[in-house]
């Protein structure tokens, strides 16, 4: 089988998922041109609820191809909203392609922001408890991806690559 990976990474995170999933393709051929390639992963950090403009032009471009999207968020702590992520990322193709998987998780984000949500809590006090689950949240993305995002991401890669032989 033929790959081409294509992301865009912010922090690091959606880098080291492709990483992971090039692991499992190690035996396959990786090609850089998306036409000549049987399956296109295409990875992405979450910006507003979707990928960011790099990735939402590149998707733009595909045709014809079966794709593996995979993405990081900062805010995933809920399989719903992650799933919803996914579903935006997807509406940036064209009806010529096929999704034949995905991977969504939750990961870090820079310690800028976690400051930034301290001083909006001293700024605005009657937002304390929103601010609160925000630095909550960024706490828990901490660790991730962490290696049951990594052994999630690897099992649905080679569950999309299984549809294809």
């Amino acid at each position: 089988m033929k790959y081409s990976m294509f992301y865009a990474s912010a922090t690091g995170n959606t880098k080291q998922l492709a990483e992971a999933a090039e692991e499992v393709f190690a035996q396959e051929t990786k090609v850089e041109d998306p036409a000549d390639a049987d399956l296109v992963c295409v990875g992405f950090w979450t910006n507003e609820g979707n990928a960011g403009e790099e990735v939402r032009k590149y998707l733009k471009t595909l045709h014809n191809r079966k794709v593996f999207l995979f993405g990081t968020a900062g805010f995933g702590d809920s399989k719903t909203y992650l799933d919803g992520i996914l579903r935006n990322v997807e509406d940036s193709l064209n009806d010529t392609n096929e999704v034949v998987g995905g991977f969504m998780c939750q990961g870090r984000m820079p310690q800028e922001l976690r400051d930034r949500y301290n001083k909006l809590k001293e700024e605005v006090p009657n937002q304390g408890a929103h601010y609160d689950l925000m630095i909550s949240n960024f706490d828990k993305a901490l660790s991730h991806p962490d290696e049951n995002d990594i052994r999630g991401l690897k099992a649905a890669v080679q569950a999309a690559a299984e549809k294809l032989a």
